[in-house]
Formats: C-alpha cells, sequence, structure tokens
C-alpha cells in the first residue's frame, strides 16, 4: 500500500535487469554462471546504432543505421561478460535471426551491469529450474542406480551427474546436448562421452547420439518418462 492506502500498480514489463532478477531469486555467482553455462538462462542487452539485421541466420541482412532493441547474447558471450565485467560482442541473437555490428563499426561493449532478463525467459526459469519440485544437479543419485526395461543400470558418481544433466535438459524443453557440454556438466575431464562410460557397457542403450548432429546426445525418452513419474 502506497500512503493513500491504495495497492501499487505492477507496470507490465518486457524486461528485468540482471541485478533484479539474482536478488527475487537469491542464487549466487556461481549458480548463476553455472545456469548460464548450461544454457539454462539467456541474457540480453539493449543496444543501438548501426547494425546488420538478419531475419534468420543463414540469411543475408539489410543494415539499419538506427537500429534499437533487446537482443540476446550468444552462451559464450554472457560468460566471457560476467567473468570479464565487459567485452566487445560483434553479434547477438534476435527472433531466430542475428543482429551484427556494421562492416567498419566497433563492436558493442557489452557492460555486465546493462544485462538484462526477458520477462519471457523469466517466466520460463522460474516455471523449471526455480520450481520447488524441479530437478537440480546436485539431484543425481536416482541415475547411481535404477531399473529400465528389465535391465539393472549401475553407475558411478560423475556418470550419473552427466545423465542427470541430460534428464533436466530433456524436461526442460532441450533434450540434445553436445558431448563437451554433458561432459563438463557431470565435472569430468575426458575428452568424449564414450570415455566417461567406457566402464558402464550398457550406457548405450540410454544415451543416445542424435541423428543428422554429429557430436549432440540426449537420454533415452523411456528413461526420462520413468525418473519423472518416479517409482
Amino acid at each position: 500500500m502506497n500512503k493513500k492506502g491504495v495497492p501499487p500498480v505492477l507496470i507490465p514489463r518486457d524486461y528485468f535487469t540482471l541485478q533484479e532478477v539474482l536478488a527475487d531469486w537469491g542464487i549466487s555467482e556461481s549458480e548463476l554462471g553455472y545456469v548460464v553455462e548450461m544454457g539454462q538462462l539467456t541474457l540480453s542487452v539493449r543496444v543501438y546504432g548501426s547494425f546488420v539485421v538478419a531475419d534468420r541466420k543463414d540469411r543475408p541482412g539489410w543494415c539499419n543505421p538506427d537500429f534499437e532493441g533487446v537482443v540476446d547474447l550468444e552462451r559464450r558471450d554472457a560468460m566471457r561478460v560476467l567473468r570479464k565485467q565487459a567485452c566487445s560482442v560483434p553479434s547477438f541473437a534476435q527472433n531466430g535471426g542475428m543482429v551484427t555490428t556494421s562492416e567498419g563499426s566497433t563492436d558493442w561493449v557489452v557492460y555486465r551491469d546493462a544485462l538484462l532478463v526477458r520477462a519471457a525467459e523469466r517466466e520460463h526459469f522460474e516455471a523449471t529450474i526455480m520450481a520447488a519440485d524441479a530437478p537440480h544437479a546436485n539431484d543425481y543419485d536416482r541415475f547411481l542406480s535404477f531399473d529400465l526395461n528389465g535391465q539393472h543400470y549401475l553407475f558411478t558418481d560423475m556418470q550419473a551427474r552427466a545423465l542427470n544433466y541430460l534428464f533436466i535438459c530433456a524436461i526442460t524443453g532441450d533434450p540434445e546436448q553436445r558431448g563437451a557440454q554433458i561432459l563438463a556438466a557431470a565435472g569430468s575431464a575426458s575428452l568424449k562421452l564414450s570415455y566417461l562410460f567406457s566402464s558402464r557397457k550398457g550406457w548405450r542403450d540410454i544415451v543416445h547420439p542424435v541423428a543428422k548432429r554429429r557430436g549432440y546426445y540426449m537420454l533415452e525418452p523411456a528413461l526420462v518418462v520413468t525418473m519423472r513419474v518416479g517409482p
């Protein structure tokens, strides 16, 4: 209530500052870095000036000398900004297309204090990753020992972490993941996913390569359903 006893009006917003959402969520800097690195949270920034705008990433764009809008950072660039507090970024994603600095123009410098989170991205993150019953990176115990299709599986802690990561990605709508990303999530120094699972012959029954996406893997759908429903 304000001084006149009238409840405050919440203004509809298309985006929030990163500082705002971090304060509301109560997550640490290390947790922020993790969810960005894992692709669970996309960060954005407002840019303006001369940019080349393309409706699709595989098509040429046109120069807009007075472009202004909120654009999304690629995962790698977002991590660089978080680590360095500021860095130059030559291109951004927007609505399935690309926004790139014009030829002859300097790259846009993104400062950490200018980072934003779109309202839709915030809503999705809170409904999935932040939900009280949502699985988290440390909830990997279920993958240490389980049964599927009449077979019993046993995995090490690191292998279970990899499976849990794929499970989280699957139920949050992004099931296909690069092998390198899976290894990083598991904390493995292995160069290949097959090296991580070399001690378990049956792992290929539950971790499948993605057709026409070399180096990408996904969890067996039946296992996703089983783990989601529970015993």
